[in-house]
């Protein structure tokens, strides 16, 4: 509406015009009527919110877009608020819409706000929601405004922050015109540019691309740029493109690595070497690199720098990038030709602990070469890193034990240094460290100083053993199972076997760790129990904790059954034989059974292996009695009719045998006081009064003659008074055993059949020996039974009376009277290794049992192949049957 205009009233119907008259004088009447002016004055707006700029925006007026986006610019810039607000204003979408305005200022304007508000993350989820990203690509051209350049990579920089965005961009053939970009004068549009790319190279497929492009080359020609923010970008562009073997190859070629290593040597840049050492750790770990950085000087310079740099975190990167390239065995010889290690040892000294941890790296992976761990050494590197192993910097010490772990691997030298500079008590002290990873490194190091007995010794002395339970303990698999190897490394000295034993907590720990689902934990529990069981008690008490049921449970697994597991399993069952026989029913030739051996019969599938101490406390019942044989060797003398025998010189072997001690038996005792307990036990044989009247010395000759006239006569008499007298003395101690804990006596039966056997068996053959013993055996076990008769022998209702007798389930094997395969066998075995002769027990079905022996046969002089024999014991006590015969499976299988 124009101004000063007045409104017309509402057309009137159409009229025929009056013709005119003339007025007074004649002059015809004239209507005056003006001109209408349709054009709009301009009017000047004072916009004062950003929601009305955002309404210009739908203006059709150039010059108002023009001034709408300007004022929006300036209000985005500000802050990301006001970017998120003008997003929910709908400024977004009809700005996107004006980046493809055909006039270049409105699409310039445009396109500088589109780019700001991109910095939003919300508004980036929404604009990846648009199909934009192809017109703000078409947007990087030469015939564009620089302007438009800018914030169009400037966009495409943020949107690619995101990794979804990236794969899309880069299948848009985006590179190219950033590449282009990158030449620009434009310091932002550099900046923007090397930016996308950078985030675009997390793709590996786009590092390929780049080469393929010719990209590196006006990458690296940015290196020296005087803005920072570039430098600091091509270097993680560099960084990113050196992982690939044919990037590096194009860098090393185009003189990059000379470029790089004059860059670091630049000291106005030093703000920005950290970046570029990083890039240079790829490039080093590739040989030909340094080998082409060694032959231009450049690696001596490399070395100097990095001793000579003020900058902690300079040292820090040229550490880790020295350590990384040291990884290949043929760089660590091109790093040794440079005295890496020096330099290395030199950071040791510096007051920043990322120095010193990015020191001990390197020295760490250094130390893998056997030359590098000699030069360490000589320049005083094992007392530097003793050091740091005693600092407060948690991290500095897990890194410092981790490069004395490799220096002592295999090298005597640094052990003994190690030794020298006090060093073996701070890695006894580091196995309670806060951090799992260096107790697992303690461990490593301690399990290499085992190889020098001085060494090994002197740190056992320290208290190694009880300083094992943290790392046993520890959550972290490495630390368990370096734990282990610790114990399989020291397991071989006795007193480390003593000092387990002294820390009871330590063998329940290691047994635990045979649950681990860590393969390394398993396999070093493993072998840690194997080296173990040498000693017996270890052996008992790790039978005590459950080891045999875990480990027969991990040999019935596919996935974690190895050699480890079937090695510690052997040598558990062999360490106790009442177990081996118990699980497998079976015991070789070269499994001696000695004092404590029992046979309590197959385990069944799910059940558990028993003490005797558990078995014996036990009600008696119905099931199948304990055999059990415990009679200690002795010395014997000759055995005298008329006194009785004298036992008074015996000496009492020590049970060596995890059964022996597994049966927790009577002490063994010496001197007096084994004479006065056995002149006790012994059903008074060696009863003596107090005081001798001189009438009773006179006739001890002829008491002595008249005894020896009485022999026959008396012995039986004798022998039936010992049984019942000793009958009531076990039974009275049965009694008294199911109220204070089973404690086992010695069985006196089975003394007198082996010194009762020993004579009849000197000087003959093998074949004799067996013979012999069989029939003895067969005496002792109520003579020979027919086949027919086995069933009806009732070995069952003695075995009965003998329980109730001793009011105990574990039955001597000397008191037996009566008794079939199994009880035979286990006479036969018990008594066969205790005077030599080697033999099998293997255990049937339905009360079976059987021995088997290897007996090689003779004829004219001519001697013939041993063969396998089995010992009859019942039908014809004495007679060899060949194994794998039909009389064989008749004696071995229920018909």
């Amino acid at each position: 509406m124009v101004k000063g205009a007045k409104p017309t009233s509402s057309a009137a119907p159409a009229k025929t015009a009056a013709p005119a008259t003339a007025g007074k004088g004649g002059k015809p009447r004239q209507q005056d009527e003006k001109a209408i002016d349709e054009t709009f004055e301009p009017l000047k707006l004072d916009i004062k919110g950003a929601q009305t700029a955002v309404v210009c925006l739908q203006s059709t007026e150039d010059s108002v877009l023009i001034r709408a986006c300007d004022a929006l610019f300036k209000y985005a810039e500000k802050s990301d608020a006001n970017k998120l607000m003008l997003h929910e204003m709908g400024a977004t979408d009809t700005l996107f819409t004006l980046t493809h305005h055909e006039n270049q200022i409105v699409q310039r304007n445009a396109t500088m706000v589109f780019g700001l508000l991109s910095a939003h993350p919300d508004i980036r989820r929404h604009l990846r929601k648009i199909d934009c990203i192809p017109h703000m690509i078409s947007l990087l051209t030469p015939e564009n405004e620089p302007l438009t350049n800018e914030f169009a990579v400037y966009w495409l920089r943020y949107m690619c922050s995101d990794y979804s965005t990236k794969s899309q961009v880069l299948s848009l053939n985006v590179l190219q015109p950033l590449i282009r970009l990158i030449s620009e004068a434009d310091p932002d549009i550099k900046f923007n540019s090397l930016s996308t790319i950078d985030h675009i190279l997390d793709d590996f497929h786009a590092r390929s691309l780049v080469r393929e492009l010719n990209g590196i080359e006006p990458i690296l020609n940015n290196l020296k740029s005087e803005f920072p923010q570039i430098t600091e970008t091509v270097c993680n562009c560099l960084q990113k493109l050196a992982t690939d073997p044919f990037n590096r190859a194009v860098i090393r070629d185009i003189g990059g690595l000379d470029k790089m290593i004059d860059f670091i040597g630049i000291d106005e840049t030093k703000d920005v070497h950290v970046h570029c050492l990083n890039a240079l750790a790829n490039l080093l770990e590739d040989t030909e690199c340094l080998d082409l950085i060694q032959s231009n000087g450049g690696l001596k310079r490399l070395m100097q720098f990095v001793q000579d740099s003020v900058v902690p975190a300079v040292q820090a990167a040229a550490a880790k990038a020295i350590g990384r390239a040291a990884r290949k065995p043929q760089n660590r010889k091109i790093f040794a030709e440079q005295d890496a290690e020096r330099a290395m040892v030199f950071l040791l000294l510096s007051e920043n602990d990322d120095v010193r941890i990015a020191a001990c790296q390197a020295l760490a992976v250094m130390a893998e070469s056997m030359l590098s761990r000699e030069t360490i050494r000589n320049n005083d590197g094992i007392l530097t890193l003793v050091q740091m192993m005693q600092k407060e910097n948690p991290r500095l010490r897990e890194f410092s034990t981790l490069a004395m772990s490799n220096l002592t691997q295999s090298n005597p030298n640094n052990i003994r240094e190690l030794q020298d500079q006090a060093g073996l008590d701070v890695l006894i002290g580091l196995l309670n460290d806060e951090k799992d990873t260096t107790k697992a490194y303690a461990c490593v190091t301690l399990a290499n100083c085992s190889t020098d007995q001085v060494v090994r010794t002197n740190i056992l002395e320290k208290g190694l053993i009880k300083n094992l339970l943290a790392p046993l303990q520890a959550s972290y698999e490495l630390a368990q199972a370096k734990a282990a190897m610790i114990l399989s490394a020291f397991g071989i000295d006795q007193k480390a076997r003593e000092d387990i034993l002294k820390n009871q907590a330590i063998i329940p720990h290691l047994v635990s760790l045979l649950k681990s689902n860590h393969d390394e934990v398993r396999r070093n529990t493993c072998f840690a129990i194997t080296v173990l069981c040498v000693e017996q008690t270890i052996a008992i008490e790790i039978l005590r904790n459950g080891a045999l049921e875990i480990i027969l449970d991990l040999n019935t697994s596919e996935s974690r059954k190895s050699k480890f597991t079937e090695m510690a399993l052997q040598k558990i069952l062999d360490s106790h034989l009442s177990a081996k026989y118990s699980y497998l029913g079976q015991l070789e030739n070269n499994n001696i059974t000695t004092d404590g051996f029992y046979d309590m019969g197959p385990v069944r599938e799910g059940g558990k292996f028993l003490t005797i101490e558990e078995l014996g406390t036990e009600e008696v019942n119905d099931r199948r009695p304990i055999l059990l044989v415990y009679a200690p060797e002795k010395n014997v003398t000759s055995w005298s009719a008329t006194t009785g025998g004298s036992y008074g010189d015996d000496i009492y072997r020590v049970p060596s045998s995890s059964d022996d001690i597994l049966s927790t038996s009577a002490t063994p005792v010496k001197g007096s006081e084994s004479k006065e307990k056995l002149s006790t036990g012994v059903s008074g044989r060696n009863a003596k009064t107090p005081k001798s009247s001189s009438k009773e010395k006179e006739g001890k000759i002829s008491v002595d003659q008249s005894s020896r006239s009485k022999k026959d006569k008396t012995s039986d008499k004798r022998d039936s008074s010992e049984d019942k007298k000793h009958s009531e003395r076990e039974s009275s101690e049965a009694n008294a055993d199911l109220k204070a804990g089973y404690k086992q006596t010695i069985d006196q039966d089975f003394q007198m059949y082996l010194d009762e056997i020993r004579p009849q068996i000197s000087k003959v053959p093998l074949s004799e020996q067996i013979s012999t013993l069989a029939r003895f055996v067969s005496e002792k076990m109520g003579g020979t039974i027919s086949s027919d008769d086995v069933s009806t022998f009732g070995y069952e209702v003695a075995m009965n009376q003998l329980k109730a007798e001793l009011h105990s389930n574990v039955v001597p094997i000397g008191r037996v009277r009566k008794g079939i395969h199994a009880q035979r066998a286990f006479l036969f075995k018990s008594l066969a290794d205790r005077i030599g002769i080697p033999c099998t027990l293997t255990r049937g079905n339905y009360n079976r049992a059987w021995n088997e022996v290897v007996v090689g046969e003779s004829s004219g002089g001519v001697r013939y192949p041993a063969k396998t024999w089995i010992v009859d014991l019942l039908h014809e006590p004495g007679r060899l049957i060949l194994a794998n015969s039909s009389d064989a499976r008749s004696y071995t299988i229920l018909n």
